[in-house]
């Protein structure tokens, strides 16, 4: 039998079941997170003190100090940094919403920008930083950890989810090896952004720690619903 090629795969996960939660809209979160970062630039440009007047600083941490962060996470300095992440992030956010479904992304992109923007302002080398690199760094780590998970499940390692996750991840190490900050683009053979950057290296890890919790999850949760069946 001649291998069959379905639309709604590019839309949706293959093996899930869909619901209302977990339908991908023609990733209408990804396409809003894109327009909400670019707005956002054209109208305040890097001037984030419209939202608040101070910036963290090491020691006086606080609710509003990690409102600031979370906000600098949606700011960028120039155009070329603007449009740079959103091109990293519209890549990753396809991948993703059509596995977690948009309105689960858009609650997922949420929190993963709250504890991205927390585990970046709370090291004292990353206090000023702005733009949404720190959060694709954590998509970054969570998508490698999902992957590594993709190829352990029969169910989930179809020829989608492999080609498209190689690509993913070929495109992440690209943009990994970015070496110019935002006024020129280089390149080097290693993950310079990744090494040379406290602020990307927490929203990684942050990211990491998150796929590793759901994959775990996702494990137990299926060996206590295959013991149960067997009972």
């Amino acid at each position: 039998m001649k291998p069959h090629f379905d639309i709604k795969e590019c839309l949706d996960e293959k093996n899930k079941t869909v619901n209302l939660l977990n339908r991908n809209y023609f990733f209408v979160t990804t396409v809003f997170i894109v327009l909400l970062n670019i707005i956002v630039y054209a109208v305040h440009g890097s001037a984030t003190k419209y939202f608040i007047d101070s910036y963290p600083h090491w020691g006086e941490f606080s609710v509003s100090n990690l409102f600031q962060a979370l906000v600098n996470s949606y700011t960028h300095s120039n155009w070329q940094h603007c449009l740079l992440n959103m091109l990293c992030f519209f890549i990753a956010g396809l991948y993703l919403e059509r596995k977690k479904g948009s309105l689960k992304f858009l609650l997922f992109m949420a929190i993963m920008s709250l504890f991205t923007a927390f585990a970046t302002c709370t090291n004292d080398l990353t206090l000023y930083w702005q733009g949404f690199s720190a959060v694709n760094f954590g998509l970054y780590g969570y998508i490698i950890i999902e992957y590594v998970f993709v190829l352990c499940q029969k169910e989930k390692r179809n020829l989608f989810n492999i080609i498209s996750g190689v690509v993913v991840l070929g495109l992440i190490y690209f943009a990994m090896c970015f070496s110019g900050g935002t006024v020129r683009v280089t390149f080097e053979w290693y993950p310079y952004d990744l090494l040379h950057n406290l602020g990307h290296a927490s929203g990684f890890v942050t990211g990491l720690v998150f796929g590793v919790y759901e994959q775990a999850c996702s494990v137990i949760s299926k060996f206590k619903n295959n013991k149960i069946t067997k009972n």
